[in-house]
């Protein structure tokens, strides 16, 4: 889709598709629920609509934890929209399954508002299977002839069928097909076709329902932005087939913070981008392809990602013995001139356990700590064999919790991690190393001159990948690209996606000078006009949320909005004057969480803001990414009072001047 030619600054709205409500969605938000969305946006004077990932993730909740980086999740379905409902039509227009589907669900979603992702996706797929059994000759002839346009659907077809057969195993688990050719899925296509045509069909159906909305909001003027994950699920269809695309090796994650002492391990295979340059990155392009069927524009999810992303290896459970990949490693060559010899880079790289340490620390399970080392020599010291034990191993172990917490921890006790054949990388706490504390201080000062220049190295080089991958993902495309560059950024990265053409995020909480004392907010006249201003995001409190808790007390923030130190920022009255203020952002685009908006009416929300949180990250809670609107949209187009109120908001935005021309924004 071409992004629209807006002549000034926007605002919008970000959703989960999931948490629309609607007289027609079942218990859950539904592709054709858009174009209601859009004409109440666009009565608002909003311009803009910003969707969470609407890829099939099976019966995982999370959006980012996708079976498909093309497939579209069936759970987004509109049953009485498909041509061979029409076939089992009762007297009121919908046949009889569907009807009594949709009263069982939002019957038992009135009681808590939540969606019930499984009992939604369980009974629409008992449906789509009904549907797909009197779909027509002729329409099954059309979604091959789809299928020939559109390769990526024969692995996920396949993939599914097999899942389905594994009683929704991960392919790790299969006891056959898990590591298939392209000349063995050639093969497997051909004897399996039949079955596998109604993944085929589906996401053929699922593309039209989808095309026809987005269609629906360009005639509205309504731009529709996506959301692409950097990252794709290791039981996925992608990597099952495509693996050569992947380091399975490692995982992606986050280094640690203040917020997670031992880092985040994500679970995703990293890339292995080397392999995809070798085919001019065809992965992501199709990616990309697909997903301009639909969207105006997309947001990268953790563009930092492509500059560096934190590696762990695959055994690890933490993040701890992670390294930025790519990185300019330490070689042998390097240590030989120090004069180093191989004992000298084991000791480094190797967990060491003096004997009387060893039976010290873990006591009665001494022996079987031994057990999973080698002993060096004839000495009484013991280390790590080459390959392990590994975190997992160790998880796996009879050893007690406290002994296991206390081997980890002795684990990591290695200057250097080795990354690679002869290659090797600073541990992140390497100056409380053994090995570090060994070394004279002449050694050390070396090894710091040498981490010195290998670290600008590398920062050259996070520079020189993120140009590239985000050249790739920029050439091109007529979606308006924009950028999640949260969290500690190299200094690289503003230049590039300003170069590029790149819209980054400014959450307002986040987006402060946090080195000045009081660590004041920066200005928000003052942010790049490059970038999207947003009041929360979806792993966030929502705006009324943060009022009420973090942000009470915040003198900072009422000096920015240029209110009184004591200005009561509490209730509808707060969010208010905090859009009111972010809509004088120098950002070209303003995109508000739906729940910020509709906090300016206290019909339009719960009780507890709480309750419209979406995720909270790093924890399994029941409620995670279960939100639904608490009002239809057909009951949000009544709220005249609301629509005017929002659309004296989006009007603050069009008196703002702006150099659109300087991205593409105008025609």
């Amino acid at each position: 889709m071409q992004f629209p030619g807006f002549k000034h600054p926007i605002t919008g709205i970000v959703v989960p598709l999931s948490a629309l409500k609607s007289s027609k969605s079942i218990g859950i938000g539904e592709f054709a629920d858009l174009p209601t969305l859009g004409r109440w946006a666009a009565s608002s004077g909003i311009q803009l609509i910003q969707i969470l990932p609407v890829n099939d993730t099976g019966f995982e909740r999370s959006p980012y934890s996708a079976l498909s980086a093309f497939a579209l999740h069936p759970v987004y379905a509109r049953l009485e929209d498909f041509p061979e409902a029409a076939a089992g039509k009762s007297s009121g227009g919908i046949p009889e399954d569907i009807k009594a589907l949709k009263a069982g669900l939002e019957s038992s979603l009135s009681e808590t508002g939540n969606i019930d992702f499984n009992a939604v996706l369980t009974g629409k797929m008992r449906i789509l299977r009904s549907l797909w059994n009197g779909a027509s000759a002729s329409d099954i002839r059309e979604s091959g002839k789809w299928e020939k346009a559109n390769p990526w659907v024969k692995s996920y077809a396949l993939f599914s069928l097999l899942k389905e057969e594994n009683s929704l195993k991960s392919w790790l688990e299969w006891e056959s097909h898990r590591d298939p050719s392209d000349r063995d899925l050639a093969e497997l296509w051909k004897k399996r076709k039949k079955e596998a045509a109604f993944w085929v069909w589906l996401q053929w159906r699922l593309e039209s329902q989808f095309k026809a909305a987005s269609e629906e909001l360009d005639l509205l003027g309504i731009a529709l932005k996506g959301d692409i994950p950097i990252l794709i699920n290791d039981d996925s269809a992608d990597v099952w087939a495509e693996r050569s695309n992947f380091h399975l090796n490692l995982r992606a994650g986050s280094p640690p913070d203040a917020g997670s002492p031992g880092g985040q391990n994500w679970g995703f295979p990293t890339y292995n981008w080397n392999h995809q340059r070798q085919n001019d990155f065809h992965w992501w392009r199709s990616r990309l392809n697909q997903a301009a069927k639909f969207y105006h524009a997309y947001r990268i999810d953790h563009v930092l990602g492509f500059f560096r992303i934190w590696a762990v290896p695959e055994d690890d459970i933490s993040a701890l013995n992670g390294y930025f990949e790519p990185s300019v490693s330490i070689t042998r060559h390097n240590f030989e001139a120090l004069g180093w010899d191989d004992g000298r880079i084991t000791w480094l790289s190797r967990a060491h356990f003096p004997g009387e340490e060893l039976r010290e620390t873990f006591g009665e399970e001494a022996a079987a700590v031994q057990a999973m080392l080698e002993q060096v020599g004839l000495d009484d010291l013991w280390r790590t064999h080459l390959d392990g034990p590994t975190e997992k191993e160790v998880a796996a172990s009879t050893l007690s919790d406290k002994a296991k917490d206390r081997f980890l921890q002795a684990l990591r006790n290695r200057t250097f991690l080795a990354i690679g054949d002869d290659s090797w990388l600073p541990s992140l706490n390497y100056q409380n190393t053994r090995g570090w504390k060994s070394l004279s201080d002449g050694e050390r000062d070396a090894l710091n001159e040498l981490f010195h220049r290998t670290e600008e190295a590398s920062r050259a080089l996070w520079e020189e990948t993120g140009r590239e991958l985000l050249g790739m993902m920029k050439r091109g495309g007529s979606m308006l690209v924009c950028a999640e560059d949260l969290g500690s950024i190299p200094p690289s990265v503003p230049g590039v996606l300003a170069d590029l053409g790149i819209l980054g995020l400014k959450v307002t909480r986040w987006a402060r000078e946090w080195d000045e004392p009081g660590q004041p907010y920066i200005p928000f006249n003052q942010y790049p006009e490059l970038s999207v201003t947003t009041s929360s995001v979806h792993d966030s409190t929502t705006l009324r949320g943060w009022l009420a808790q973090e942000a009470r007390e915040d003198r900072e923030l009422r000096q920015a909005l240029g209110l009184a130190e004591d200005a009561d920022l509490s209730g509808t009255g707060g969010v208010k004057k905090v859009l009111e203020g972010l809509q004088a952002s120098a950002s070209l685009i303003t995109a508000y969480p739906i729940q910020d908006l509709l906090a300016l009416d206290p019909h339009c929300v719960t009780v507890n803001p709480e309750a419209e949180r979406i995720n909270l990250p790093g924890t399994v809670q029941e409620n995670n990414w279960t939100w639904r609107m608490k009002t239809s949209l057909e009951d949000l187009m009544e709220r005249h009072e609301l629509t005017l109120e929002i659309k004296a908001l989006c009007g603050r935005r069009k008196r703002i001047a702006g150099s659109l021309s300087d991205f593409g924004l105008s025609r």
